[in-house]
């Protein structure tokens, strides 16, 4: 049964790669994707304060991404939590996340930003 929540995500294989490359080219999206790369499952209050961000910036990006096929939101009531949809993405996309965040965090190396 798909509720009207899972209607807000996209499926990685109906996304174009035009689509997912959008959403990976902007610097802070690319930062929540390295955030839930690493630490898995995170309510959403603490990825955009982890940031600096503010929750309707936040909520910007997480519609984009989900939109690209990349996070995956849950609700627990009133709270929100994001994790990163890694294996369906790596199916639809092999080896493109990896080579993003790889590069991202290479560069970031000397900046501290990824």
């Amino acid at each position: 049964m798909v509720t009207m929540r899972d209607q807000l995500h996209t499926d990685p294989k109906d996304v174009t790669i035009t689509q997912a490359l959008s959403a990976l080219g902007d610097p802070l999206r690319l930062r929540i994707v390295a955030l839930l790369d690493a630490n898995g499952e995170m309510p959403c209050g603490d990825i955009y304060r982890a940031l600096g961000i503010t929750k309707t910036a936040a909520s910007h990006h997480f519609k984009v991404l989900r939109g690209a096929g990349l996070v995956w939101r849950d609700h627990h009531g009133v709270k929100q939590s994001a994790r990163l949809r890694r294996a369906e993405f790596d199916e639809a996309f092999p080896g493109l996340l990896d080579a993003v965040l790889r590069k991202a965090r290479g560069e970031a190396g000397s900046r501290s930003e990824v």
